[in-house]
């Protein structure tokens, strides 16, 4: 059963509240057992802690005693600007992409922020387990939320591009909750469809719902058929009365008209109810089309800033090696096109936050 998992030392900096520095040894262990966060993992939350604290960038070391553990983060600006630019964006973001944001708007060069910007340390940001971005610690996560949705609505696949606006729209998903399908395998993402795969016990729940729709489907089967007999009653009742003489037959006829003429008005006002929710399901689906167009503009923009984010990080070690070689004329190269990159990528990441806040 995959599900996003904290990384080790994320689940040690959630057990902090907001304004802890340090906590009792027991208090941590007492914390991680009542969360469930150790679940999966085949240890208990003090062997958890005695794992976290041999990491060499460590949030947490032991204190003036063995009974007490600490927060290793000390507050920086940098520390704070990244808290900022991720919190403002919404996005997870990776270390790079964190670190050319914070070169844009500081003095620090790229391997002073490298260097100093040790988010491992600092108790606002986790990652989870196979994804390399930073998340928010206060970031909730809506997996199982969309997946309770789409069992009980019945929904087995949704156009990735729409997905956003399936989560906002329909599930209702709060604005600080992340969706992480390629972490769970509840999800799959396959070209341009995202599938919703039944797990644990929901074969069986489907197996009774597909049940109890035939059994509807049965009684309504059954309903025709009963109407379609009680029509004929009435019918041979009518033709007998018909036989009882001609006066009756023309009041019989007359007041098939009148119950006729209810059944025509009644179909009438059918066709115009079919009409306006037609009408209504093309507005809707031109809406959704437009809201689908925006979020590939999106996702295409996020590629190309992602591509250049990279390409940045590439010039870097092409930089040391020039370097290392005293070709400074290469250098210079590189050191121009990492600016006209950096200058794209910020126009890029505007354009990105205005159809964000729309």
């Amino acid at each position: 059963m995959k599900r996003p998992t904290y990384t080790l030392s994320s689940i040690i900096k959630k057990v902090f509240r907001s304004g802890e520095r340090s906590l009792p040894r027991e208090e941590i262990c007492s914390r991680l057992e009542a969360s469930g966060l150790t679940t999966g993992f085949g240890m208990d939350g003090s062997a958890l802690l005695a794992k976290v604290l041999r990491m060499e960038q460590a949030p947490v070391k032991v204190g003036r005693s063995e009974a007490i553990i600490e927060l290793t983060y000390q507050p920086h600006q940098l520390f704070d600007l990244a808290y900022r630019f991720v919190r403002d964006t919404h996005m997870p973001k990776t270390l790079e992409q964190i670190a050319a944001e914070l070169r844009r708007q500081t003095q620090f060069g790229w391997n002073q922020i490298m260097r100093m910007l040790q988010l491992e340390r600092d108790p606002r940001f986790v990652q989870y387990q196979g994804d390399g971005r930073w998340f928010l610690a206060e970031w909730t996560l809506a997996n199982d939320q969309v997946y309770a949705f789409c069992r009980a609505n019945g929904i087995t696949q949704v156009a990735a591009r729409t997905v956003h606006h399936f989560l906002e729209q329909e599930v209702g998903v709060a604005d600080d909750a992340m969706f992480l399908p390629a972490l769970d395998d509840r999800f799959r993402l396959d070209g341009e469809i995202l599938y919703i795969i039944a797990r644990d016990g929901d074969e069986e729940q489907s197996q009774a719902g597909l049940e109890a729709a035939a059994a509807v489907e049965t009684a309504d089967e059954t309903k025709p058929e009963a109407d379609s007999a009680e029509a004929g009653h009435t019918a041979a009742d009518v033709k007998d009365a018909g036989q009882s003489g001609t006066s009756q037959q023309q009041s019989t006829d007359g007041q098939r008209e009148r119950e006729a003429q209810p059944a025509q008005n009644h179909t009438h006002r059918h066709q115009e109810v079919h009409e306006q929710l037609h009408f209504e399901e093309e507005l809707s689906m031109n809406t959704v089309q437009t809201q689908s167009v925006l979020e590939e503009v999106q996702q295409l923009l996020r590629q190309a800033l992602g591509r250049l984010e990279s390409r940045n990080a590439e010039m870097a070690q092409e930089v040391v090696a020039h370097f290392q070689q005293s070709n400074m004329q290469a250098i210079e190269v590189l050191m121009k096109e990492k600016h006209k990159n950096e200058q794209i990528a910020l126009g890029i990441q505007q354009v990105l936050t205005t159809t964000e806040q729309q």
